[in-house]
């Protein structure tokens, strides 16, 4: 893949978002707590053209458009989203509904690979190539419906870090601090940068077992969760339900920066409650 920097892809995002190819636009940002733990929603009118389920179409001028392969559920509309390749099993992407300037796909060429698997070998490759081209950003996978996941051709995402909760979260694992779910954690000696990607399948390995434990369900079984790349921790997130009355979350909402296109689902999770959402999209803390 040819040598990237964030300044030219920038201006490439740009571009594509004057030409109404890529999603994006201004939103509100109202900061709030559960319990003490901290949440940011992002509210984005433009949102409101994202597929939120796996089951919903997207309008008119993006079903047009070609899709990422035989088996795949992501529309390509334009091949400049494509920045590259990573070791011939990803392809590195402009993601196509942005919420930060920019935001990344990291989407397996093979389109039958399925969200609901857990990550592999060659996944933890093209994340960790990410995050040593990227500094600035953080990468979160959303396993299955349930762990907050719109499409189903397996696909990572390289987002603007650091995560909102990130602090909270690492201090809560060593004090006395409330996070309203379970969650795992794992302190690499060194950046995840500096870490082999073969080390950090087994890390996940071992924390996915606990997430799998945590929520009852056997090896055999598809196990919901969502995990968090940055700096030099690996975060997973056991997850029992994607959507909770009118509140949801995919792996940046849990860690804290919640994406709503409209004030109508922050109110949502106003009227459920900060923390009662959280403990039912993930498994309860206490």
């Amino acid at each position: 893949m040819a040598k990237l920097n964030e300044e030219d892809i920038t201006s490439l995002f740009d571009q594509l978002v004057s030409e109404n190819v890529l999603v994006y636009g201004p939103h509100q940002s109202v900061e709030c707590e559960a319990d003490g733990y901290p949440l940011e929603f992002k509210v984005c009118d433009h949102l409101n053209k994202k597929p939120h389920t796996v089951d919903a179409k997207l309008g008119a001028t993006f079903d047009k458009a070609r899709k990422w392969g035989p088996g795949s559920d992501l529309y390509l509309p334009d091949e400049r989203l494509i920045l590259g390749q990573m070791n011939d099993t990803h392809d590195l992407a402009l993601n196509l509904f942005c919420v930060d300037r920019p935001q990344l796909l990291m989407v397996t060429r093979d389109s039958y690979q399925r969200q609901y698997d857990p990550l592999a070998l060659d996944d933890f490759k093209a994340a960790l190539e990410v995050l040593r081209l990227f500094p600035s950003m953080y990468i979160i996978y959303n396993c299955s419906e349930a762990g907050g996941c719109s499409r189903m051709h397996k696909h990572l995402q390289g987002l603007k870090g650091p995560p909102n909760a990130f602090e909270y979260m690492i201090r809560a694992s060593k004090e006395n601090l409330a996070v309203p779910f379970r969650y795992f954690t794992y302190h690499f000696d060194k950046t995840l940068r500096a870490a082999s990607s073969s080390d950090v399948l087994d890390v996940y390995r071992m924390l996915l077992d606990r997430s799998r434990d945590a929520l009852g369900v056997g090896p055999g079984d598809v196990c919901p969760h969502n995990i968090a790349l940055w700096d030099d921790q690996l975060i997973v997130i056991p997850r029992r339900r994607g959507f909770y009355e009118g509140a949801s979350a995919n792996a940046g909402g849990m860690m804290g920066c919640v994406w709503v296109p409209d004030e109508k689902q922050m109110n949502e999770w106003k009227r459920i409650g900060f923390t009662k959402v959280l403990q039912e999209l993930g498994v309860p803390s206490m």
